[in-house]
Protein backbone atom coordinates (compact mmCIF):
# COMPACT_ATOMS: atom_id res chain seq x y z
CA UNK A 1 0.00 0.00 0.00
CA UNK A 2 2.85 2.37 0.91
CA UNK A 3 4.58 1.58 -2.37
CA UNK A 4 1.45 2.53 -4.28
CA UNK A 5 1.21 5.82 -2.42
CA UNK A 6 4.82 6.63 -3.24
CA UNK A 7 4.43 5.64 -6.86
CA UNK A 8 1.29 7.73 -7.52
CA UNK A 9 2.97 11.18 -7.23
CA UNK A 10 5.80 10.02 -9.48
CA UNK A 11 3.37 8.88 -12.16
CA UNK A 12 1.39 12.10 -11.82
CA UNK A 13 4.54 14.17 -12.22
CA UNK A 14 5.60 12.09 -15.21
CA UNK A 15 2.24 12.72 -16.87
CA UNK A 16 2.58 16.45 -16.18
CA UNK A 17 5.94 16.50 -17.96
CA UNK A 18 4.47 14.62 -20.92
CA UNK A 19 1.66 17.19 -21.22
CA UNK A 20 4.22 19.99 -21.13
CA UNK A 21 6.20 18.31 -23.92
CA UNK A 22 3.09 17.95 -26.07
CA UNK A 23 2.11 21.57 -25.42
CA UNK A 24 5.61 22.72 -26.35
CA UNK A 25 5.44 20.85 -29.66
CA UNK A 26 1.94 22.12 -30.47
CA UNK A 27 2.96 25.71 -29.79
CA UNK A 28 6.05 25.31 -31.95
CA UNK A 29 3.80 24.33 -34.85
CA UNK A 30 1.16 27.04 -34.33
CA UNK A 31 2.98 30.02 -32.81
CA UNK A 32 3.40 31.54 -36.28
CA UNK A 33 -0.37 31.32 -36.74
CA UNK A 34 -0.88 33.12 -33.46
CA UNK A 35 1.51 35.87 -34.53
CA UNK A 36 -0.10 36.25 -37.98
CA UNK A 37 -3.81 35.55 -37.66
CA UNK A 38 -4.99 35.22 -34.07
CA UNK A 39 -3.09 37.82 -32.00
CA UNK A 40 -1.07 39.86 -34.49
CA UNK A 41 -0.91 42.79 -32.07
CA UNK A 42 1.08 40.56 -29.69
CA UNK A 43 3.43 39.15 -32.33
CA UNK A 44 6.61 40.21 -30.51
CA UNK A 45 5.44 38.90 -27.14
CA UNK A 46 4.49 35.56 -28.71
CA UNK A 47 8.16 34.99 -29.56
CA UNK A 48 8.35 33.94 -25.90
CA UNK A 49 5.21 31.79 -25.87
CA UNK A 50 7.08 28.51 -25.20
CA UNK A 51 9.34 29.94 -22.49
CA UNK A 52 6.79 29.64 -19.63
CA UNK A 53 6.39 25.94 -20.44
CA UNK A 54 10.14 25.43 -20.27
CA UNK A 55 10.55 27.40 -17.05
CA UNK A 56 7.65 25.58 -15.37
CA UNK A 57 9.14 22.24 -16.38
CA UNK A 58 12.43 23.30 -14.79
CA UNK A 59 10.61 24.24 -11.59
CA UNK A 60 9.06 20.77 -11.49
CA UNK A 61 12.35 19.11 -12.38
CA UNK A 62 14.22 20.88 -9.58
CA UNK A 63 11.41 20.17 -7.16
CA UNK A 64 11.47 16.44 -7.94
CA UNK A 65 15.27 16.34 -8.31
CA UNK A 66 15.26 15.22 -11.92
CA UNK A 67 16.67 18.33 -13.60
CA UNK A 68 19.28 17.22 -16.20
CA UNK A 69 22.78 17.72 -14.80
CA UNK A 70 24.72 16.06 -17.60
CA UNK A 71 27.97 17.66 -18.87
CA UNK A 72 26.22 19.15 -21.93
CA UNK A 73 23.71 21.12 -19.84
CA UNK A 74 26.20 22.19 -17.16
CA UNK A 75 28.87 23.33 -19.64
CA UNK A 76 26.42 25.17 -21.93
CA UNK A 77 24.69 27.05 -19.12
CA UNK A 78 27.98 27.81 -17.39
CA UNK A 79 29.50 29.23 -20.55
CA UNK A 80 26.43 31.32 -21.43
CA UNK A 81 26.10 32.70 -17.89
CA UNK A 82 29.72 33.82 -18.11
CA UNK A 83 29.07 35.42 -21.51
CA UNK A 84 25.94 37.07 -20.09
CA UNK A 85 28.05 38.76 -17.39
CA UNK A 86 30.73 39.78 -19.91
CA UNK A 87 28.07 41.29 -22.20
CA UNK A 88 26.75 43.39 -19.33
CA UNK A 89 30.19 44.53 -18.18
CA UNK A 90 32.21 44.92 -21.40
CA UNK A 91 29.80 44.92 -24.37
CA UNK A 92 26.33 46.37 -25.02
CA UNK A 93 25.20 46.27 -21.37
CA UNK A 94 21.57 45.64 -22.34
CA UNK A 95 20.00 43.12 -19.96
CA UNK A 96 17.09 42.22 -22.28
CA UNK A 97 19.37 41.64 -25.28
CA UNK A 98 21.73 39.44 -23.25
CA UNK A 99 18.78 37.52 -21.79
CA UNK A 100 17.35 36.95 -25.27
CA UNK A 101 20.74 35.69 -26.44
CA UNK A 102 20.88 33.27 -23.49
CA UNK A 103 17.35 32.11 -24.30
CA UNK A 104 18.12 31.45 -27.95
CA UNK A 105 21.41 29.65 -27.39
CA UNK A 106 20.85 27.43 -24.36
CA UNK A 107 17.75 28.18 -22.24
CA UNK A 108 15.74 25.33 -23.77
CA UNK A 109 18.58 22.78 -23.95
CA UNK A 110 17.76 21.06 -20.62
CA UNK A 111 14.16 20.73 -21.83
CA UNK A 112 15.46 18.67 -24.77
CA UNK A 113 16.90 16.16 -22.29
CA UNK A 114 13.66 16.22 -20.31
CA UNK A 115 11.84 15.24 -23.53
CA UNK A 116 14.27 12.37 -23.92
CA UNK A 117 13.67 11.29 -20.32
CA UNK A 118 9.87 11.41 -20.13
CA UNK A 119 9.14 10.05 -23.63
CA UNK A 120 10.16 6.70 -25.06
CA UNK A 121 10.06 5.04 -28.46
CA UNK A 122 6.35 4.21 -28.22
CA UNK A 123 5.57 7.86 -27.44
CA UNK A 124 7.53 8.91 -30.53
CA UNK A 125 5.44 6.52 -32.62
CA UNK A 126 2.23 8.00 -31.21
CA UNK A 127 3.49 11.54 -31.82
CA UNK A 128 4.36 10.53 -35.37
CA UNK A 129 0.76 9.52 -36.05
CA UNK A 130 -0.52 12.96 -35.13
CA UNK A 131 2.37 14.68 -36.91
CA UNK A 132 1.52 12.88 -40.15
CA UNK A 133 -2.14 13.88 -39.82
CA UNK A 134 -0.97 17.46 -39.34
CA UNK A 135 1.14 17.07 -42.48
CA UNK A 136 -2.04 16.59 -44.52
CA UNK A 137 -3.48 19.86 -43.24
CA UNK A 138 -0.19 21.71 -43.66
CA UNK A 139 0.02 20.63 -47.30
CA UNK A 140 -3.48 21.91 -48.01
CA UNK A 141 -2.55 25.22 -46.38
CA UNK A 142 0.70 25.77 -48.31
CA UNK A 143 -1.09 24.90 -51.56
CA UNK A 144 -3.62 27.64 -50.76
CA UNK A 145 -0.75 30.04 -50.02
CA UNK A 146 1.02 28.99 -53.23
CA UNK A 147 -1.95 29.99 -55.39
CA UNK A 148 -3.12 33.02 -53.39
CA UNK A 149 -1.73 36.56 -53.80
CA UNK A 150 0.42 37.93 -50.99
CA UNK A 151 -2.42 40.30 -50.07
CA UNK A 152 -4.75 37.38 -49.24
CA UNK A 153 -5.46 36.66 -45.56
CA UNK A 154 -3.88 33.23 -45.86
CA UNK A 155 -0.55 34.90 -46.70
CA UNK A 156 -0.77 37.58 -44.01
CA UNK A 157 2.59 38.32 -42.41
CA UNK A 158 3.63 38.56 -38.78
CA UNK A 159 1.85 41.35 -36.91
CA UNK A 160 -0.91 41.48 -39.53
CA UNK A 161 1.46 42.59 -42.30
CA UNK A 162 -0.66 42.73 -45.48
CA UNK A 163 2.50 42.66 -47.58
CA UNK A 164 2.49 38.91 -47.09
CA UNK A 165 4.68 36.32 -45.37
CA UNK A 166 5.82 34.60 -48.57
CA UNK A 167 9.47 34.67 -49.55
CA UNK A 168 10.95 35.02 -53.03
CA UNK A 169 10.43 31.94 -55.19
CA UNK A 170 10.14 31.64 -58.97
CA UNK A 171 7.72 32.23 -61.87
CA UNK A 172 5.79 34.76 -59.82
CA UNK A 173 5.23 32.30 -56.98
CA UNK A 174 6.36 32.75 -53.39
CA UNK A 175 7.68 30.22 -50.90
CA UNK A 176 4.74 29.59 -48.51
CA UNK A 177 5.29 29.74 -44.73
CA UNK A 178 2.37 27.51 -43.71
CA UNK A 179 1.46 28.03 -40.06
CA UNK A 180 4.92 29.47 -39.40
CA UNK A 181 6.13 33.03 -39.67
CA UNK A 182 8.74 32.16 -42.30
CA UNK A 183 9.56 29.43 -44.82
CA UNK A 184 12.24 27.94 -42.54
CA UNK A 185 9.52 26.57 -40.26
CA UNK A 186 7.80 24.74 -43.12
CA UNK A 187 11.15 23.36 -44.25
CA UNK A 188 11.96 21.64 -40.97
CA UNK A 189 8.37 20.63 -40.34
CA UNK A 190 8.48 18.50 -43.49
CA UNK A 191 11.94 17.15 -42.72
CA UNK A 192 10.50 15.80 -39.46
CA UNK A 193 7.43 14.58 -41.38
CA UNK A 194 9.82 12.61 -43.56
CA UNK A 195 11.47 11.12 -40.46
CA UNK A 196 8.12 10.04 -39.00
CA UNK A 197 7.01 8.68 -42.37
CA UNK A 198 10.16 6.57 -42.74
CA UNK A 199 9.66 5.14 -39.26
CA UNK A 200 6.05 4.33 -40.12
CA UNK A 201 6.92 2.73 -43.46
CA UNK A 202 9.56 0.48 -41.96
CA UNK A 203 7.53 -0.61 -38.91
CA UNK A 204 4.90 -3.29 -38.85
CA UNK A 205 1.42 -1.83 -38.37
CA UNK A 206 2.65 1.35 -36.69
CA UNK A 207 0.24 3.45 -38.78
CA UNK A 208 -2.62 2.65 -41.11
CA UNK A 209 -1.84 2.12 -44.79
CA UNK A 210 -4.15 4.98 -45.75
CA UNK A 211 -2.34 7.40 -43.47
CA UNK A 212 1.02 6.29 -44.86
CA UNK A 213 -0.09 6.72 -48.48
CA UNK A 214 -1.86 10.05 -47.82
CA UNK A 215 1.06 11.52 -45.84
CA UNK A 216 3.54 10.28 -48.45
CA UNK A 217 1.53 12.09 -51.13
CA UNK A 218 1.34 15.21 -48.95
CA UNK A 219 5.11 15.31 -48.46
CA UNK A 220 5.81 14.69 -52.15
CA UNK A 221 3.41 17.49 -53.17
CA UNK A 222 4.87 19.83 -50.55
CA UNK A 223 8.42 19.52 -51.90
CA UNK A 224 7.84 21.48 -55.13
CA UNK A 225 5.12 23.68 -53.60
CA UNK A 226 7.63 24.90 -51.00
CA UNK A 227 10.06 25.99 -53.76
CA UNK A 228 12.70 25.26 -51.08
CA UNK A 229 15.97 23.59 -51.97
CA UNK A 230 16.81 23.13 -48.29
CA UNK A 231 13.63 21.15 -47.70
CA UNK A 232 14.39 18.79 -50.56
CA UNK A 233 18.06 18.29 -49.67
CA UNK A 234 17.44 17.86 -45.91
CA UNK A 235 14.51 15.49 -46.50
CA UNK A 236 16.62 13.51 -48.98
CA UNK A 237 19.34 13.10 -46.35
CA UNK A 238 16.81 11.83 -43.81
CA UNK A 239 15.38 9.49 -46.46
CA UNK A 240 18.82 8.07 -47.25
CA UNK A 241 19.64 7.54 -43.56
CA UNK A 242 16.28 5.83 -43.13
CA UNK A 243 16.90 3.46 -46.04
CA UNK A 244 20.40 2.64 -44.80
CA UNK A 245 19.20 1.95 -41.26
CA UNK A 246 16.40 -0.26 -42.59
CA UNK A 247 18.69 -2.19 -44.92
CA UNK A 248 20.84 -3.29 -41.99
CA UNK A 249 17.96 -4.62 -39.89
CA UNK A 250 16.05 -7.87 -39.67
CA UNK A 251 13.85 -8.61 -42.73
CA UNK A 252 15.64 -5.82 -44.61
CA UNK A 253 14.39 -6.93 -48.04
CA UNK A 254 10.78 -6.92 -46.86
CA UNK A 255 11.22 -3.50 -45.24
CA UNK A 256 12.80 -1.93 -48.33
CA UNK A 257 10.23 -3.52 -50.63
CA UNK A 258 7.35 -2.19 -48.58
CA UNK A 259 9.01 1.19 -48.42
CA UNK A 260 9.54 1.32 -52.21
CA UNK A 261 5.96 0.22 -52.93
CA UNK A 262 4.41 2.97 -50.82
CA UNK A 263 6.67 5.65 -52.31
CA UNK A 264 5.96 4.57 -55.89
CA UNK A 265 2.21 4.60 -55.30
CA UNK A 266 2.43 7.98 -53.54
CA UNK A 267 4.50 9.55 -56.34
CA UNK A 268 2.06 8.29 -58.96
CA UNK A 269 -0.97 9.62 -57.09
CA UNK A 270 0.72 12.94 -56.28
CA UNK A 271 1.55 13.46 -59.95
CA UNK A 272 -2.18 13.37 -60.76
CA UNK A 273 -2.85 16.43 -58.60
CA UNK A 274 -2.81 19.65 -60.72
CA UNK A 275 -0.86 21.68 -58.15
CA UNK A 276 2.02 19.24 -58.43
CA UNK A 277 2.73 20.20 -62.06
CA UNK A 278 2.45 23.94 -61.43
CA UNK A 279 4.66 23.75 -58.37
CA UNK A 280 7.17 21.51 -60.11
CA UNK A 281 7.69 24.10 -62.82
CA UNK A 282 8.28 26.86 -60.25
CA UNK A 283 10.61 24.69 -58.19
CA UNK A 284 12.67 23.56 -61.20
CA UNK A 285 12.91 27.16 -62.40
CA UNK A 286 14.29 28.28 -59.05
CA UNK A 287 16.58 25.27 -58.78
CA UNK A 288 17.96 25.88 -62.28
CA UNK A 289 18.41 29.63 -61.87
CA UNK A 290 20.00 29.45 -58.41
CA UNK A 291 22.08 26.32 -58.82
CA UNK A 292 23.60 26.76 -62.26
CA UNK A 293 26.93 26.53 -60.49
CA UNK A 294 26.23 23.77 -57.95
CA UNK A 295 29.61 24.18 -56.31
CA UNK A 296 29.24 27.88 -55.54
CA UNK A 297 25.53 27.85 -54.69
CA UNK A 298 25.32 24.70 -52.55
CA UNK A 299 28.71 23.36 -51.55
CA UNK A 300 30.50 26.67 -51.02
CA UNK A 301 27.51 28.10 -49.18
CA UNK A 302 27.37 25.11 -46.83
CA UNK A 303 31.10 25.11 -46.19
CA UNK A 304 30.93 28.87 -45.72
CA UNK A 305 28.59 28.36 -42.76
CA UNK A 306 31.45 26.53 -41.04
CA UNK A 307 34.42 28.54 -42.30
CA UNK A 308 33.19 32.15 -42.35
CA UNK A 309 34.04 33.06 -38.73
CA UNK A 310 37.62 31.88 -39.22
CA UNK A 311 38.31 33.72 -42.49
CA UNK A 312 36.47 36.96 -41.70
CA UNK A 313 38.62 40.09 -41.40
CA UNK A 314 36.12 41.68 -38.98
CA UNK A 315 37.74 43.29 -35.96
CA UNK A 316 36.09 41.46 -33.05
CA UNK A 317 36.56 42.64 -29.43
CA UNK A 318 38.12 40.09 -27.09
CA UNK A 319 34.76 39.47 -25.38
CA UNK A 320 32.76 40.02 -28.57
CA UNK A 321 29.94 42.48 -29.23
CA UNK A 322 27.83 40.92 -26.50
CA UNK A 323 25.50 37.96 -26.07
CA UNK A 324 22.33 38.43 -28.17
CA UNK A 325 23.69 41.36 -30.20
CA UNK A 326 23.65 39.35 -33.43
CA UNK A 327 20.03 38.21 -33.26
CA UNK A 328 17.45 40.25 -35.13
CA UNK A 329 15.60 40.95 -31.88
CA UNK A 330 18.79 42.05 -30.16
CA UNK A 331 19.86 44.21 -33.05
CA UNK A 332 16.48 45.92 -33.17
CA UNK A 333 16.62 46.68 -29.44
CA UNK A 334 20.15 48.07 -29.70
CA UNK A 335 20.03 49.95 -33.01
CA UNK A 336 16.33 49.97 -34.04
CA UNK A 337 17.18 48.07 -37.26
CA UNK A 338 16.66 44.55 -38.56
CA UNK A 339 19.48 42.92 -40.53
CA UNK A 340 22.33 40.46 -40.19
CA UNK A 341 24.90 42.93 -38.87
CA UNK A 342 27.07 40.21 -37.36
CA UNK A 343 26.79 37.81 -40.29
CA UNK A 344 24.16 35.49 -41.76
CA UNK A 345 26.07 32.37 -40.68
CA UNK A 346 25.23 31.37 -37.11
CA UNK A 347 28.84 30.37 -36.45
CA UNK A 348 29.90 33.86 -37.49
CA UNK A 349 27.21 35.38 -35.27
CA UNK A 350 28.31 33.32 -32.28
CA UNK A 351 31.98 34.27 -32.66
CA UNK A 352 31.11 37.95 -33.13
CA UNK A 353 28.79 37.94 -30.10
CA UNK A 354 30.99 36.02 -27.68
CA UNK A 355 34.47 36.75 -28.98
CA UNK A 356 36.76 34.23 -30.60
CA UNK A 357 37.72 32.34 -27.43
CA UNK A 358 34.28 31.83 -25.92
CA UNK A 359 32.57 31.72 -29.32
CA UNK A 360 34.75 28.82 -30.46
CA UNK A 361 34.13 27.05 -27.14
CA UNK A 362 30.38 27.21 -27.78
CA UNK A 363 30.84 25.97 -31.35
CA UNK A 364 32.88 23.04 -30.00
CA UNK A 365 30.02 22.35 -27.58
CA UNK A 366 27.60 22.10 -30.49
CA UNK A 367 29.93 19.71 -32.30
CA UNK A 368 30.46 17.62 -29.15
CA UNK A 369 26.72 17.28 -28.52
CA UNK A 370 26.13 16.22 -32.13
CA UNK A 371 28.90 13.62 -31.91
CA UNK A 372 27.60 12.39 -28.55
CA UNK A 373 24.10 11.91 -29.93
CA UNK A 374 25.56 10.22 -32.99
CA UNK A 375 27.50 7.71 -30.88
CA UNK A 376 24.41 6.88 -28.83
CA UNK A 377 22.31 6.50 -31.98
CA UNK A 378 24.91 4.19 -33.51
CA UNK A 379 24.90 1.99 -30.39
CA UNK A 380 21.12 1.76 -30.55
CA UNK A 381 21.34 1.00 -34.28
CA UNK A 382 23.72 -1.90 -33.65
CA UNK A 383 21.20 -3.21 -31.12
CA UNK A 384 18.42 -3.16 -33.71
CA UNK A 385 16.88 0.31 -33.34
CA UNK A 386 17.68 2.86 -36.06
CA UNK A 387 15.10 5.48 -35.07
CA UNK A 388 17.69 7.56 -33.26
CA UNK A 389 19.77 7.86 -36.42
CA UNK A 390 16.73 8.93 -38.42
CA UNK A 391 15.78 11.75 -36.05
CA UNK A 392 19.39 12.80 -35.60
CA UNK A 393 19.67 13.15 -39.39
CA UNK A 394 16.73 15.60 -39.24
CA UNK A 395 18.37 17.55 -36.40
CA UNK A 396 22.14 17.49 -36.89
CA UNK A 397 22.44 20.33 -39.41
CA UNK A 398 20.56 22.83 -37.25
CA UNK A 399 22.29 21.62 -34.11
CA UNK A 400 25.65 22.23 -35.77
CA UNK A 401 25.14 25.43 -37.76
CA UNK A 402 21.45 26.38 -37.65
CA UNK A 403 20.46 29.88 -36.43
CA UNK A 404 19.70 29.16 -32.77
CA UNK A 405 18.71 32.79 -32.28
CA UNK A 406 15.69 32.15 -34.52
CA UNK A 407 12.93 30.82 -32.26
CA UNK A 408 11.51 28.30 -34.74
CA UNK A 409 14.88 26.74 -35.54
CA UNK A 410 15.72 26.64 -31.85
CA UNK A 411 12.43 24.83 -31.20
CA UNK A 412 13.11 22.20 -33.85
CA UNK A 413 16.61 21.66 -32.44
CA UNK A 414 15.14 21.08 -28.97
CA UNK A 415 12.50 18.58 -30.07
CA UNK A 416 15.01 16.97 -32.44
CA UNK A 417 17.46 16.30 -29.61
CA UNK A 418 14.61 15.10 -27.40
CA UNK A 419 13.10 12.76 -30.01
CA UNK A 420 16.53 11.37 -30.90
CA UNK A 421 17.03 10.38 -27.26
CA UNK A 422 13.44 9.27 -26.69
CA UNK A 423 13.34 7.08 -29.80
CA UNK A 424 16.22 5.03 -28.38
CA UNK A 425 14.36 4.42 -25.10
CA UNK A 426 12.50 1.13 -24.79
CA UNK A 427 9.47 1.16 -22.44
CA UNK A 428 9.93 -0.72 -19.18
CA UNK A 429 6.33 -1.97 -19.23
CA UNK A 430 4.81 -3.39 -22.39
CA UNK A 431 1.19 -3.74 -23.44
CA UNK A 432 -0.26 -5.43 -26.46
CA UNK A 433 -2.12 -2.31 -27.52
CA UNK A 434 0.70 0.20 -27.60
CA UNK A 435 4.11 -1.47 -27.64
CA UNK A 436 5.93 -2.04 -30.91
CA UNK A 437 8.25 -5.02 -30.62
CA UNK A 438 11.93 -4.17 -30.95
CA UNK A 439 12.35 -6.63 -33.79
CA UNK A 440 9.84 -4.75 -35.94
CA UNK A 441 11.32 -1.28 -35.56
CA UNK A 442 13.97 0.41 -37.61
Amino acid sequence: MDAKKKQAPVNKTHQMFRRLVWLYIVLLLVEGSLRKWVLPQLSDVLLLVRDPIVLFSYFLAFRHKIFPHNPYVVSAWGLMLLCFVLAMLFAHGNFIVAAYGFKGNVLHIPFAFIIGKVLNRNDVVILGKWWLWATLGMTVLICMQFYSPQSAWVNMGVGGDTGGAGFGGALGRFRPPGTFSFIIGVTWFYVFSTAFLICGLTMHKAYSKWLLIASSMAIIVAMPVSISRMMVLASALTLIIGIISSSRQKNALLRCGRFALFIIVAVFLASLIPVFDDARDAFLSRWTSSTEDFKSSIIDRTLGDFMRPFVSDRDIPIFGFGLGAGTQVGLQLISQTRSFALGESDWERIVCELGKMFGILFLLWRVALTIGLGRSAMRAFRNGNGMGLIFLSATAYNLLVGPLGQVTVSGFVVIGIGLTIASMGIPKTKTKAKTIDAATTT
